[in-house]
């Protein structure tokens, strides 16, 4: 079976209001405070795109490493 509660407050419309119900004003005042205050985390996923070959890297759009080698003078001469 299952159990249904009712609880006597009105529901909160938004989910900073519901925080606030639960955890009161001031936690989560400072929590909101803290929580600007912290330094991003740095993206980690960026430095394992350092080993890849120019091929990976097109494949998944990223920019060449290096520019391509020139072309022979022989194929300037083809149509």
């Amino acid at each position: 079976m299952t159990r249904l509660t009712h609880h006597a407050g009105p529901v909160p419309a938004s989910s900073i209001e519901a925080a606030i119900a639960i955890h009161g004003a001031r936690r989560v005042l400072i929590a909101a405070l803290l929580a600007t205050l912290r330094p991003r985390a740095a993206r980690p996923l960026a430095a394992n795109f350092v080993g890849l070959d120019d091929h990976m890297r097109r494949d998944i759009g990223l920019p060449p490493k290096s520019t391509s080698p020139p072309r022979p003078y022989w194929q300037h001469c083809g149509w």
